[in-house]
């Protein structure tokens, strides 16, 4: 009987020991999980990798480049080269799933595309929008797609003044 009381008792600490690696094994996971605070994404995507310096941004209308530390753009308009690169690289939106997108992709008419140009970076980040009537459909940096909620002209698209 005593043989029986030491075998468990063995049995157990056994148990116990492995049951004790295995939190050893985890713990980094667990400190990481529940101690360390994870950085927060902001409410709302944003439309230009917000890590990369913005050098032009070009669409079949216009382009805005930046040149010695200076924005221009190449068409006549009453906004400032200046406040329209800060206008595009602020520019956040809500994320539409891919559920939404499916149901209104049917209504999705004429796409525009942007080429987004960012310094040392050998490839351009392109997007592509839609101006719907109540809002913009356009895919971000991450490849996901944002609805944005701004007037036409604060975009620049509608209102351009021909050269």
């Amino acid at each position: 009987m005593r043989t029986r009381l030491r075998r468990r008792r063995w049995n157990n600490i056994i148990i116990l020991g492995i049951v004790a690696f295995m939190a050893l094994l985890n713990l980094p996971t667990i400190i990481k999980s529940y101690l360390i605070e994870q950085p927060t994404e902001g409410a709302y995507p944003a439309l230009l990798n917000p890590s990369l310096e913005l050098q032009a941004i070009h669409s079949n209308q216009w382009s805005l480049e930046k040149h010695d530390d200076v924005w221009q753009i190449n068409i006549a308009t009453s906004i400032a080269p200046q406040e329209f690169a800060q206008r595009w690289t602020q520019l956040e939106g809500t994320e539409v799933s891919e559920e939404t997108y499916q149901a209104i992709k049917p209504r999705l008419r004429n796409p525009n595309s942007l080429e987004v140009w960012y310094v040392d970076q050998e490839e351009p980040q392109r997007i592509t929008l839609y101006q719907m009537p109540q809002y913009w459909l356009l895919k971000n940096w991450q490849e996901r797609w944002i609805a944005v909620t701004v007037e036409a002209d604060y975009l620049l698209l509608n209102s351009l003044k021909e050269q």
